[in-house]
């Protein structure tokens, strides 16, 4: 499990222990212009319970901590869920956790055990999201005071993918006729993919990389032909920007699903070709995240 980068803790009376503390200011000025014993002692007492209180307010949240996993990603437009694990070292009957923005969850925790939690989590448009913040608080044990730890997670991004739909028949693919051999030498490529891990060294460009600092590697047209990779291209898509991004996913969830081997092409952005699960999720990630060129824009609201 991962732990938490950032953790802040606050302690502050809720509005009972706002009216308790000025009960017993009131009754503590009434004794000294009286000179009433009694009212003395009942508001030195009142005094003595509101600072215990805080302290053992704030010793029930101290003894408890949680840890995290990563956030699954999810498809626009579902809820999500987290998965945490709740340790205490002290009894509390009536612990409050949430996600920032969602839905609060009150639990009971004994002193010594863990509780696994699904922090429900709210439905986001696609993208690539700040993870919230999870807040822990209590009031226990007499409530006049309110607890709250923050936990932050500032480098860990939680991952929206664009909804899943469409009808629109594959791309066709062209079936394996024989081993694909490159055309005219290295001069005269076909395309540029952004290098993966076992491409042959001899067809990085050299050149790009000098210009770009981008590495990438030397396609030719019919290697894709003969491979039987299936090439799914933006352009060439009709619709709304969300409509194409909805349909593509929809094609690399089934292509996946197949074990198919397939190249995404998204303007202004290398190639991404390949069929493992790590291929899968740049995908989607690079489908949540995509934003149309300003060229693009306007010709798709024409």
């Amino acid at each position: 499990m991962k732990p938490p980068f950032i953790s802040q803790h606050t302690l502050k009376p809720n509005s009972l222990g706002v009216g308790f503390i000025i009960l017993a200011i009131a009754m503590l000025l009434a004794a000294i212009n009286y000179g009433n014993n009694l009212i003395f002692f009942i508001s030195f007492l009142l005094i003595a319970l509101m600072g215990n209180s805080a302290w053992q307010t704030h010793r029930q949240l101290k003894g408890c901590d949680i840890a995290v996993r990563g956030i699954a990603a999810r498809y626009a437009p579902r809820p999500g869920s987290w998965a945490l694990k709740l340790d205490s070292k002290l009894q509390n009957p009536a612990i409050t956790l949430r996600a920032e923005g969602a839905e609060p969850l009150v639990l009971a925790v004994s002193a010594g055990k863990s509780i696994l939690v699904n922090l429900p989590l709210p439905a986001l448009p696609r993208g690539r999201h700040r993870t919230p913040t999870i807040i822990l608080s209590t009031h226990y044990p007499i409530g006049l005071w309110t607890a709250e730890k923050r936990w932050n997670f500032p480098n860990q991004p939680q991952w929206v993918y664009p909804e899943p739909r469409g009808d629109t028949p594959l791309p066709h693919t062209v079936r394996p006729t024989g081993k694909a051999e490159p055309q005219g030498g290295d001069e005269h490529f076909d395309h540029l993919r952004a290098y993966v891990a076992g491409d042959n060294l001899s067809r990085i460009a050299f050149k790009h990389l000098a210009k770009t600092g981008q590495l990438v590697t030397q396609h030719w047209e019919n290697e894709h032909r003969n491979s039987g990779e299936i090439r799914i291209d933006f352009n060439e898509l009709s619709g709304d920007l969300e409509e194409k991004l909805q349909q593509i996913t929809q094609w690399i969830l089934r292509l996946a699903a197949k074990q198919t081997p397939y190249t995404l092409l998204l303007p202004g952005q290398a190639e991404r070709s390949g069929t493992d699960a790590t291929h899968q999720k740049n995908c989607l990630e690079a489908l949540a995240s995509f934003r149309a060129p300003v060229s693009l824009s306007n010709r798709d609201n024409s």
